[in-house]
């Protein structure tokens, strides 16, 4: 509306430069908007959680644009040898075709998340019956193959829109972002990738990987999974503990939290804060993870 009035003025008036005055406010709002949109850390249209709590050094994996019948299996085998319990963020089509890996990530312990129906982005400039049916769709098809709805969402590449809140409050789903993330498709080797994602992460982070970049690159399955292995590799070398999203966000159901699944810290806690290291009242801190039971 400014930019149009802009426009008007222009036309209208011989002062121009009221007319520009005009023109660059509705640019600078625009450009707002868009940044709004597509930077999820500006909790714009609406609040999204990018980190856990930072009292611990724990770190919480997940995987974006699955299920892929050759990638998910190879992540759920590195995942189980490594005893980590991440969360995987589902696209609802691709759910539809591959149930039984969804089924599988499930019976493994890890948190099933939605991410959209389709993973397309006409949802954001879609009507408001549109976009529920985007998130809802998927939503089903993640109950009808778990038994229940899933408790958590992202949005493909963190997008929002106006409206959107009240969307997800309807499915009852909690909007989750990210602190770190990888950047397969622009850095693309995996050794680029995990000293990247190690060197950003901090108590508390939650880490974004990609099985694929759905309906658009194709990550070769062992690429995703030397990716995921190095990150895995590096994070433990710093002292990280890991942890899955519900629990990390301490939103977890008590089986989550059992002792036996989380054997508790040492005394201390390890502060891992923008890249440094630094111990206070903690013994052991580069095995600090530990390797006997599955970490929740």
């Amino acid at each position: 509306m400014l930019v149009a009035l802009g426009l008007i003025l222009a036309l209208a008036t011989p002062d121009w430069r009221q007319a520009y005055a005009m023109i660059g406010l509705g640019g600078c709002y625009v450009v707002v908007l868009v940044a709004g949109s597509l930077m999820p850390r500006l909790d714009f249209y609406l609040r999204a959680a990018r980190r856990g709590s930072a009292s611990r050094p724990w770190v919480a994996l997940t995987f974006d644009d699955g299920p892929d019948p050759t990638t998910t299996p190879l992540l759920l085998e590195l995942l189980r040898r490594e005893r980590i319990s991440a969360a995987f963020f589902f696209v609802g089509e691709a759910a539809r075709r591959y149930p039984d890996l969804v089924a599988c990530a499930a019976a493994d312990g890890h948190l099933i998340g939605n991410h959209s129906d389709r993973h397309g982005y006409g949802w954001t400039v879609s009507p408001a019956e549109r976009l529920f049916a985007e998130f809802e769709v998927a939503n089903r098809t993640l109950a009808d193959i778990l038994g229940q709805p899933p408790r958590f969402a992202r949005m493909p590449a963190g997008i929002s829109r106006p409206h959107l809140a009240d969307v997800l409050q309807r499915l009852q789903l909690c909007n989750v972002a990210w602190d770190v993330r990888g950047l397969e498709g622009f850095y693309r080797h995996p050794e680029r990738i995990a000293a990247r994602v190690a060197r950003r992460a901090r108590n508390g982070s939650i880490i974004l990987l990609h099985e694929l970049y759905y309906g658009t690159l194709c990550l070769k399955p062992r690429q995703a999974l030397t990716t995921a292995q190095l990150t895995i590799d590096r994070l433990r070398a710093r002292g990280f503990h890991f942890v899955r999203l519900d629990r990390l966000l301490e939103q977890a159901d008590p089986a989550v939290l059992s002792s036996e699944r989380n054997p508790p810290l040492d005394s201390g806690v390890l502060l891992i804060e923008n890249g440094t290291d630094k111990v206070m009242n903690y013994r052991g801190a580069a095995t600090a993870t530990p390797r006997a039971g599955r970490a929740a």
